[in-house]
């Protein structure tokens, strides 16, 4: 293939040969069999995940990924679940060593955060933490029991470094997520300091204690800002949309 074809590489999956993974796409383009651009086509992009049927081969090339961020590894946990039910043994035991894996991979993180905790006791480390314990509430939402134990642990780490006086910003909007989580509704809404940009978390704890007056009060207050962000227009936009 020439090089002024490169970059029609996508537009030509149809008739080219498609490697299954990244290291293949890599050696196929030392061979001159296919554009670099191959490469880099299979190194960034996947198939829908949840599209079926799952491509397996999709979904470990994505579990190899050190640098998953917490939407995929949800998607991946409920591929994955959902697999791990399969009639097929040996496909339901992929699934089921998937799972296994990407638990450990977060406890490993977080006993390493442990050990560092107990001789640097940096704020930054107890951040990680709580957002890992945060993290792995969400991935076992299914599961109260142990969803309700991590968020637990994360709103211990939190709100020891809020009386410490070491939390930063992110860890007080962390803080507030996992009161929310925990239905600990008017708490969080004490710890909401009175600022702009802490509006649609106000929004959220007010329809979450089923306060219409309050959810019209802020909508309002959002309507009349010109200067409202991104996010919260939104937010104005849905709420205009679907309740007036």
């Amino acid at each position: 293939m020439s090089r002024k074809d490169s970059y029609a590489y996508i537009h030509k999956l149809r008739s080219l040969f498609i490697p299954r993974t990244p290291s293949a796409a890599l050696e196929a383009a030392k061979s001159d069999l296919l554009p670099i651009e191959a490469f880099t086509y299979k190194s960034t992009a996947l198939n829908p995940i949840l599209k079926k049927p799952y491509n397996l081969d999709e979904i470990e090339w994505l579990l190899a990924k050190r640098d998953r961020d917490l939407e995929t590894n949800l998607i991946l946990k409920t591929v994955l679940s959902e697999i791990s039910r399969y009639e097929d043994k040996e496909v339901a035991l992929f699934a089921a060593e998937s799972l296994n894996a990407l638990e450990k991979e977060y406890n490993s993180r977080l006993m390493d955060l442990k050990d560092k905790i107990k001789v640097d006791h940096k704020p930054e480390d107890k951040s990680r933490a709580a957002q890992i314990y945060y993290q792995m509430a969400l991935l076992n939402s299914d599961e109260s029991t142990l969803c309700n134990f991590y968020m637990k642990e994360a709103y211990q780490i939190l709100i020891r470094m809020v009386k410490e006086k070491t939390a930063g910003r992110e860890d007080g909007a962390l803080l507030i997520k996992v009161l929310l989580n925990l239905k600990l509704y008017d708490q969080a809404e004490r710890l909401l300091p009175d600022h702009k940009r802490y509006r649609l978390l106000k929004l959220e704890i007010a329809y979450s204690k089923k306060s219409l007056p309050r959810v019209r009060k802020i909508l309002e207050e959002i309507r009349e800002d010109t200067d409202r962000s991104a996010e919260e227009q939104k937010a104005l936009d849905f709420w205009t949309d679907s309740h007036e």
